[in-house]
């Protein structure tokens, strides 16, 4: 059954930026767009190439691995379609971001 965890404060990812957190068994990635926080595997499915340094385009994150796309309101690679990244509900609570797994 998926859980509730606190990841960190909001303060601890500006607007525009993302971090590497510890959850359970691996390692997620929450980025910060501005409006809205989302959270996602920290590494590329297709090769495990860590996405800390990948490019955001609004909602869809861009690995420099491959050029591969995901839309991290779902998971669904844009550019292949049986490659999906694993991302995971966020809720921000008073000032501390909350995620889902």
């Amino acid at each position: 059954m998926a859980k509730w965890e606190k990841i960190c404060a909001v303060a601890d990812v500006p607007a525009g930026t993302r971090k590497v957190f510890p959850l359970s068994a691996l390692d997620i990635l929450i980025f910060n767009a501005g409006k809205r926080f989302y959270a996602s595997a920290a590494e590329c499915p297709h090769e495990g190439k860590s996405l800390e340094d990948c490019d955001l385009q609004g909602h869809v994150l861009v690995c420099k691995g491959h050029g591969y796309k995901f839309d991290l309101s779902n998971g669904k690679c844009v550019t292949e379609a049986d490659i999906d990244l694993p991302v995971f509900p966020v809720e921000v609570r008073e000032d501390s971001i909350w995620v889902k797994f």
